[in-house]
């Protein structure tokens, strides 16, 4: 048996273990779902993958050290009835292959009326109700060796809901495994954290597979992930990305549900589709995700990424 089926055997069995040993019956049941949402629009594009390239490195910590220059990247995207995300990174790269990321995500859920029911059973407006959803994180990454990537960090989030306010700490690990230069291999746990009045952490667990067919620095670059989420659902997940002179970006990824215990998904759940492309000259980046949710219509990001 290859050294490869040997490691993939091994981390699936700790997925599954994960996923029978922390689900029970959760669907449905986690708080701060929005920090499922990925960080910049290179990821969304290629399926939400955690280990695809450097920019996942804000969910990812063991792809930190990776980085040679100072980055700061920002993202917005839109989504339905006015809500919207927005996130910021910030990677600081030291000597010696290591260095930390600050990360902060945070979705609106807009301004709707509030009505109360007056002595006559009419009902009369009371002002707006909001919600919003953030978080604030730190990271740090470290080679081990020159095969050896690792890296852990923590996020505070928190939601407030017409001035009631929920909080709580999630925790990722990650590692990755890079023999030679044309795959590597990459998993961890990303969310973990304590219940929070009774609600479980979006927790989960992944294994990446990312293969370039000559080396890092090829053409075509592409990548499978299973990733086993705590309320129950699991993923199978593929993407590619072809580039033209290291500046020019195409990217498409496709995540395949292996269950759906969560039948209010609605029938989109099994369509999940996502595309966009990327332009990087010297010190900037610019990237778009397209992302269709079947009879909800789509959803755009847009990403900015400037390097010092």
């Amino acid at each position: 048996m290859s050294e490869l089926k040997k490691i993939l055997i091994v981390c699936f069995c700790i997925l599954f273990a994960f996923n029978n040993a922390y689900a029970g019956n959760a669907a449905g049941t986690t708080l701060f779902n929005f920090l499922k949402i990925p960080l910049n629009a290179s990821q969304a594009a290629v399926a939400s993958i955690n280990a695809f390239n450097v920019s996942s490195a804000g969910s990812n910590p063991s792809m930190i050290p990776f980085f040679d220059r100072v980055s700061i990247s920002a993202s917005y995207s839109a989504y339905f009835q006015d809500t919207s995300f927005n996130s910021l990174n910030v990677t600081l790269p030291f000597k010696g292959y290591h260095g930390i990321n600050i990360a902060y995500g945070g979705f609106d859920y807009g301004k709707t009326d509030s009505y109360l029911e007056d002595a006559s059973g009419d009902y009369v407006k009371n002002g707006t109700f909001d919600a919003n959803d953030a978080f604030i994180g730190a990271s740090y990454g470290r080679m081990v060796t020159a095969e050896i990537y690792f890296g852990m960090g923590f996020k505070y989030a928190w939601q407030t809901i017409d001035g009631v306010k929920i909080d709580g700490i999630v925790m990722c690990a990650s590692g990755m495994y890079m023999p030679d230069k044309t795959w590597y291999i990459a998993g961890g746990i990303d969310n973990a954290g304590f219940d929070v009045d009774g609600y479980k952490m979006p927790s989960s667990g992944y294994i990446s597979l990312i293969d370039t067919p000559e080396d890092i620095g090829s053409m075509f670059v592409y990548g499978f992930e299973f990733r086993a989420f705590s309320d129950e659902t699991m993923w199978l997940k593929g993407a590619f990305e072809f580039n033209y002179d290291k500046m020019f970006f195409a990217r498409l990824g496709y995540s395949i549900p292996l269950n759906n215990d969560n039948d209010s998904l609605g029938e989109w759940y099994d369509k999940n589709l996502s595309a966009g492309f990327g332009i990087e000259y010297s010190f900037f980046a610019i990237d778009y995700a397209w992302l269709p949710f079947g009879d909800l219509g789509t959803t755009s990001m847009i990403s900015l990424q400037i390097y010092f």
